[in-house]
Formats: structure tokens, C-alpha cells, sequence
């Protein structure tokens, strides 16, 4: 324990009003501004400026990758910049939070800690913290995050994984379908449950406080109203959350339409949207149900066609086949001079027994 929290300090009884938090609260005022300017320029500015990196990285293992044949490494270059634009959004969401709430609340626990100034203790401390954590993200999408790019490229099979062409049109008009209505439809629910969703996050800060004495209440009172006056901020911010979510919902379309078939495809991202609807659900209305319909099984199925393509490309084997049985035929010939084998044996002995009779 701090000896700043302590009842037997004197900067406790000086605090024990609530001044300690307030002058943590002053500090991250001070500092969650430019914390989160910080954040969010450091951080998607990175995504930004290291976008044509990764975008050159990520197709240049393509083209020299073994794994994939050319019909799919089309789909790939046609379908990655969906993702490549979903990953600044959803940074920028994240940059957003960990700004302000790193910014604003980081202060504070540095000032019950005894080992900071009480006045001006970790406002410089949570400056250098940010500019870190941007310095490694840096690191981490500059290196680290192509090295799984690189084993891809230098990885060699023998016959590469491939798709036919009509598939990879099929898969690339499934995924803008996909992206598209997943946009639109998200977009919706989220201005729909907008409102129920701030609701739900005030029911749980009410929750919180209630679980909270009297004496911490009236301490930690300025949190509580900082709490409740940032809600709306951050049930606006989640429509990145939503956009990002359907963007790769567009993504699953096409791998889905391709697993099984068109009309899987076609289903999947209502499939998604209805995931989605559940699990916000659960948060907002402490329910799983949704008012789409569950589709996850359905039009879930291979085509017959696909059956016969398989024993198509599968007719270059019948040669191996009739080998084989060829072999087991020989290898069940081979059991006949055994019986040979049998048969002289017994004439062997009925041999010796006329010599004894003789």
C-alpha cells in the first residue's frame, strides 16, 4: 500500500475529502489533451504513412508466394484493400479510447502513488508512456508484423492451391455485395440502438457507483460525473466499430460463397449482421435474441457439381487405383502355393507312413 492511502499520513487527512482525486483530475485534464492528440496522430498517422508499406509488402508476397495459383493471388489483390482500409478505421478507434481514458485517468494513479510528486508527479511520466507505446507500434507494423508476410513468400509446395475464374468473379461481386450492405445495414442498427446503447452504459456506471461506499463515493464523486458526461462521446465513436466489423463481413462473403456456394455467400453477411445483432444484444437488453433471422446453416451445403469436378480431377488416379487392385489381386494369388506348400507336406508324410507299413 502507498504510504500516500495511508490514515496515518497527514497527506491523507489533509485528502481524505476528496482532494487527491481531484488533484489527479486536475493533472489529467492538464495532459489527456495532448495524450490524445498523441494517440491518435501517432498511431493512425502510422497506419497512414506505413499504408503504401504494407500495401507493397503484402503484394509483393503474393506474387512471389508458391502457395496460392494465379486465379487466386487476382482474388487476393482485388479483395485486400477492403481490409487495408478497415485496419486505420478500427485504429483510429482504438487511438481514440486509449488517448483519452490513458490520458485522463493515468495521472491519477500515479498521484496515490507515493513515488510521484503529488502536484506534478506523472504528467510527464504518461507524455513519455504515449510516445513509447507509438514508437513500438511503429516497430511492430515496420518489422515484426512482415515477418509473417516473409514466410509466406518463401514457402514452396508443390502444387499450388488455386481457384477457377468463375469463381474468382463470383467471390469478388460477393464480397462488394457483402461490404456494401454491410455498411449500410450496421449503420442503421447502430443509429437505432444508439440511444439504448448510452442507456445501457449509464445503467452500468449507476451499478458500479452503488457497489461503492458513501466515503469513496464523495471522493471519487468527480470521476463518476467525468464518467456520465463521456458516454455519449464514446456511444458515438463505436460507428467505427460497426463500419469495420461489416467491411470484413464482406471479406467472410466471398470466403463463405466459395466454401460452399452462391447463395451461402449471399447469406453470409445476414449471417454476420445477425452475430452482430446478438452479441449487442446481450450487452444492451441482456438477451442473445435478434430480430433477424438465424441463417447460419443456411444454404450451408456443397453443390453436386462440385462432386462431379471432384471425380473429374480425380479421374488421373483411376490408373493408381487399378494398380493397386491389381496388386492385391496378385498378393491374394500368392496364398494358392502356400496351399501347394500343404499339399507337399502331406505327401511327404504319406510317404513315411508306407515306409513304416513296409
Amino acid at each position: 500500500m502507498s504510504d500516500r492511502i495511508r490514515t496515518d499520513n497527514f497527506i491523507w487527512a489533509l485528502c481524505c475529502c476528496g482532494c487527491l482525486p481531484i488533484i489527479g483530475l486536475i493533472k489529467g485534464l492538464i495532459v489527456v489533451i495532448p495524450v490524445s492528440i498523441l494517440s491518435v496522430f501517432g498511431f493512425t498517422g502510422i497506419a497512414l504513412v506505413l499504408l503504401p508499406h504494407d500495401i507493397v509488402y503484402t503484394y509483393r508476397a503474393l506474387i512471389k508466394t508458391s502457395i496460392i495459383g494465379i486465379n487466386l493471388k487476382i482474388l487476393a489483390f482485388l479483395l485486400l484493400p477492403i481490409a487495408l482500409v478497415a485496419w486505420p478505421v478500427l485504429v483510429l478507434f482504438v487511438s481514440c479510447c486509449f488517448g483519452f481514458f490513458f490520458g485522463l485517468f493515468g495521472p491519477v494513479v500515479k498521484t496515490f502513488d507515493s513515488k510521484y510528486d503529488l502536484f506534478f508527479g506523472g504528467i510527464s511520466d504518461i507524455i513519455y508512456d504515449t510516445l513509447y507505446f507509438i514508437e513500438n507500434f511503429w516497430d511492430f507494423n515496420y518489422h515484426s508484423f512482415f515477418i509473417y508476410l516473409l514466410k509466406i513468400e518463401d514457402r514452396k509446395v508443390n502444387e499450388p492451391f488455386d481457384i477457377n475464374i468463375i469463381q474468382l468473379i463470383l467471390s469478388l461481386i460477393l464480397a462488394c455485395y457483402g461490404s456494401i450492405v454491410g455498411v449500410i445495414v450496421l449503420s442503421v442498427m447502430w443509429f437505432i440502438k444508439l440511444i439504448p446503447t448510452i442507456y445501457r452504459l449509464y445503467r452500468y456506471l449507476i451499478e458500479l457507483l452503488l457497489e461503492f461506499s458513501l466515503v469513496v463515493i464523495f471522493m471519487f464523486s468527480i470521476f463518476f460525473i467525468l464518467g456520465f458526461c463521456c458516454v455519449p462521446a464514446l456511444g458515438v465513436a463505436s460507428i467505427l466499430l460497426y463500419i469495420g466489423y461489416a467491411l470484413f463481413g464482406g471479406i467472410r462473403c466471398a470466403i463463405e460463397g466459395y466454401k460452399y456456394n452462391f447463395l451461402r455467400g449471399l447469406i453470409s453477411i445476414w449471417d454476420t449482421i445477425h452475430c452482430f445483432d446478438s452479441i449487442t444484444n446481450s450487452y444492451i437488453f441482456n438477451t442473445e435474441n435478434s430480430c433477424l433471422p438465424d441463417c447460419s446453416e443456411t444454404y450451408k451445403y456443397k453443390k453436386n457439381k462440385r462432386s462431379k469436378v471432384i471425380k473429374i480431377k480425380n479421374s488421373d488416379n483411376v490408373k493408381k487405383i487399378t494398380d493397386i487392385t491389381e496388386e492385391n489381386k496378385f498378393n491374394n494369388n500368392e496364398e494358392p502355393p502356400k496351399k501347394e506348400n500343404n499339399q507337399e507336406k502331406k505327401v511327404d508324410e504319406a510317404d513315411i507312413a508306407q515306409e513304416l507299413i513296409v
